[in-house]
């Protein structure tokens, strides 16, 4: 069932809307890029939101800035690394959309939104007061013809370009590049310590390489492991994670 949207006031500088159920939610656009979300919790003390903005960079790119906002638990976000939010959550999010969106708009930036698109619902009424205002203040469309860019007719299909985590996010983000950059470290450390274990275990002798040699042969073994996890399961989700829908 379609949650019910009330558009509160539309006017040049700001479009609000509210939702009343399951949580009272207030939505706010200010052009041209800031969407904010105020969703305040049963009680009225507790509220939770998401801060948005929205920049267009080129022709089919933007770059999203982003902070979830609350008045309550301070440091519950410490409990969790930032760059394991992001490897987890937040890009995810983005990678679920982000093919499709990128084709749609090729698709249908020469078309009607008013016959392209289908929206019976007051869920949509937000969707419907944007592509208002954008016609009204935009013509429709990005003036990128008055910023010297041409709007390109190429449609990227490439998913390891489209997904490309790191040139769109790693490299920007402080926390996800040093973790990246400490799981380097972590690695040349491993295999460091391997190359001096098997080289110390050689020259034992006999009497310790049982014993003491053991032991630091199923240290190496241990610590191989480890780097194979880091190499192969966590490090490539800092560059690219193909996003199916089927398999999700």
């Amino acid at each position: 069932m379609a949650i019910p949207l009330n558009i509160v006031r539309s006017t040049t500088d700001a479009i609000k809307a509210q939702v009343d159920k399951p949580f009272t939610t207030k939505i706010i656009f200010e052009p041209p890029s800031h969407l904010e979300y105020e969703i305040f919790l049963p009680g009225g003390d507790k509220q939770i939101g998401l801060i948005t903005y929205c920049l267009p960079v080129a022709p089919g790119k933007s770059r999203i800035v982003a902070q979830f906002s609350r008045n309550f638990a301070y440091k519950l976000h410490s409990l969790v690394p930032r760059w394991w939010d992001h490897l987890q959550n937040r890009n995810l999010i983005l990678d679920g959309d982000m093919i499709l969106l990128r084709q749609q708009e090729s698709f249908l930036q020469n078309t009607n939104w008013k016959t392209a698109y289908r929206m019976p619902t007051s869920a949509d009424l937000l969707v419907i007061e944007f592509r208002n205002w954008f016609d009204r203040y935009c013509d429709g469309k990005l003036p990128w013809n008055k910023v010297g860019v041409a709007a390109s007719p190429f449609i990227e299909t490439s998913r390891e370009v489209l997904l490309d985590r790191y040139h769109q996010h790693t490299q920007h983000c402080s926390s996800c590049r040093k973790t990246l950059k400490t799981i380097r470290l972590i690695q040349w450390l491993l295999l460091s310590y391997f190359a001096i274990v098997v080289a110390i275990v050689a020259v034992l002798p006999d009497s310790f390489r049982v014993g003491l040699g053991l032991y630091l042969i199923i240290s190496t073994i241990l610590g191989l492991g480890i780097g194979a996890i880091l190499r192969f399961w966590l490090m490539p989700k800092f560059y690219f994670v193909d996003y199916v829908h089927s398999a999700r």
